[in-house]
């Protein structure tokens, strides 16, 4: 490096090709931001992801992938090896097959997961993608909530096991509990199931809505 070089770099001047690439890169294709003032009418109408790292005896790692209906509070849970695009595209298509009603947009952060294969999926899908503002978990405070929830009622609870099967049953009957026992107050205290067959029996027309915070 050049004394020039070396001057500009401990005044912190000195250009970083790499981060200067992806700044331009992000410029000419912005990530999609939900619309301020977006109202949540129907089921569907956002479905909020976001995975939780858990952390076995041994150093190990798993993931647990979540998705919750931000008007319904219903999830669909499912544990991966890793955090990858490709597993976030997998867990996008289990959504989509779980859920009982048609899932219109998606929030997430912007972790590597819900990049690449995730976002090629969405496109094919022609399904909305709508991405946080970098260190704003705020915006996608439905599914963190849901995650502290996790930690008190689940993990805390010694849900945990060596044994990838016996940790995917588990987070099944958890899931279950969630969307079909579990009350929330959020939903006047009917579970999440039960609210979405309120919603149903009246077409998915109600008065209650959520206006997303940006």
């Amino acid at each position: 490096m050049s004394t020039a070089g070396r001057i500009l770099k401990r005044r912190g001047l000195l250009i970083n090709e790499k981060v200067s690439c992806k700044r331009r890169k992000a410029a000419f294709s912005p990530r999609a931001r939900f619309p301020k003032g977006m109202r949540i009418l129907r089921t569907g109408d956002m479905v909020q992801m976001d995975t939780k790292q858990i952390n076995l005896k041994g150093g190990r790692k798993i993931y647990q992938f979540t998705a919750i209906d931000v008007l319904t509070k219903q999830r669909v849970l499912k544990y991966y090896s890793s955090n990858s695009a490709r597993n976030g595209a997998d867990f996008l298509k289990h959504c989509l097959a779980k859920f009982p009603f048609k899932v219109r947009a998606i929030q997430t952060d912007n972790g590597a997961e819900f990049l690449k294969e995730f976002e090629k999926l969405c496109k094919k899908l022609k399904l909305n993608h709508y991405f946080i503002y970098p260190r704003s978990p705020k915006q996608n405070s439905y599914v963190e909530i849901s995650h502290g929830a996790d930690e008190r009622e689940f993990y805390q609870q010694g849900n945990i096991s060596q044994d990838m099967k016996i940790m995917q049953k588990k987070l099944s009957e958890w899931e279950d509990i969630w969307n079909n026992v579990r009350p929330h107050a959020a939903l006047n205290y009917f579970t999440p199931n039960q609210y979405f067959l309120k919603l149903k029996s009246q077409n998915f027309q109600t008065n209650d809505s959520i206006i997303l915070q940006t």
